[in-house]
């Protein structure tokens, strides 16, 4: 199956797991964490990236981060190349250091921001040999706690919401993380919708709603070989495709060759004379066509028939 596309625009909130290939520890002292950090805090700078926490486990990272401009895949390509590079070149390596794509779910900021941050921030207490949270050097709890972080954390954000004062609100913040001390690995963090969202409907509706745009650019920039498509149209049409592109007539090949001339100007990009060429019809009736079915488009066939060729 194809790897579904990642879901990317100004202000997505997303929570990134990236593993070491084959399980690899990534990290194995001190100067291994904090070349990593000085990585995270120079792409955050470069890509305007907000991070809400981090945690380096010896062969994970958790990232909670907020994008602006930027794509995700930006920043995480200069951070896990520069990475890669560097440990590499210090244990004499060759490879890939992650394992494959690192997993990056977009989730509802209002609705998990609270519950992930503390989620992360409790990853060394579900060790197989428990770590006690609050010492773990590697985490930005420390960072919540009035510590000096490698990275900038956007703290505000949290301790804002337990209160207006700092003491009060780090005391508050801390009795949270500690309510959560029972919490075991949580697979409502990992079984998401479609593999890539955290949210409920609402959320996955006003990310369709932001994303519409991009989506429509990256669909015409797409190109589907025509041949292609007059193949997936006469197989689901039950037409020869030869027929198709003739001009020959019947209600099969009428309504299999009004949904070919609105998937090849569509997905193909074919201008209306080309189309017009070759499939032996004056320009003028392929516009008709076009604009007819473009009324009452049969959007299910069109989904299956796409998704067909891109699988």
């Amino acid at each position: 199956m194809a790897r579904k596309p990642r879901i990317e625009f100004p202000g997505a909130f997303y929570h990134v797991v990236s593993r070491g290939n084959q399980r690899q520890n990534i990290f194995h002292d001190k100067s291994d964490h904090l070349a990593y950090l000085n990585r995270l805090e120079h792409y955050r700078k470069k890509y305007r990236v907000t991070v809400y926490a981090f945690i380096l486990m010896s062969n994970h990272v958790h990232l909670l981060v907020e994008t602006k401009d930027a794509p995700l895949s930006k920043f995480m390509q200069g951070l896990q190349f520069t990475y890669t590079q560097y440990y590499n070149r210090k244990y004499s390596k060759v490879g890939h250091l992650f394992q494959g794509r690192y997993k990056a779910i977009l989730c509802d900021r209002d609705a998990y921001l609270l519950e992930l941050v503390r989620y992360l921030h409790l990853n060394p207490a579900r060790m197989k040999r428990s770590v006690d949270p609050w010492k773990y050097q590697w985490s930005s709890h420390r960072a919540y706690m009035g510590d000096v972080s490698p990275v900038e954390i956007e703290t505000p954000s949290i301790l804002g919401q337990f209160g207006r004062r700092e003491g009060q609100a780090r005391r508050s913040y801390l009795r949270f993380m500690k309510e959560g001390r029972g919490i075991v690995h949580e697979e409502k963090y990992y079984e998401t919708i479609d593999q890539r969202f955290l949210g409920d409907e609402r959320f996955i509706e006003e990310v369709d709603r932001r994303t519409e745009g991009e989506r429509e650019i990256e669909r015409r920039m797409k190109k589907i070989p025509f041949s292609d498509l007059v193949d997936v149209v006469a197989e689901e049409y039950e037409v020869d495709p030869a027929l198709l592109l003739s001009r020959g007539r019947n209600r099969a090949l009428a309504e299999a060759r009004s949904m070919l001339i609105y998937l090849g100007r569509e997905w193909s990009g074919i201008k209306t004379k080309e189309l017009a060429r070759r499939l032996s019809r004056d320009p003028s009736v392929i516009s008709r066509l076009y604009g007819r079915y473009a009324e009452s488009r049969d959007v299910k066939t069109e989904s299956k028939l796409i998704g067909s060729l891109k699988r």
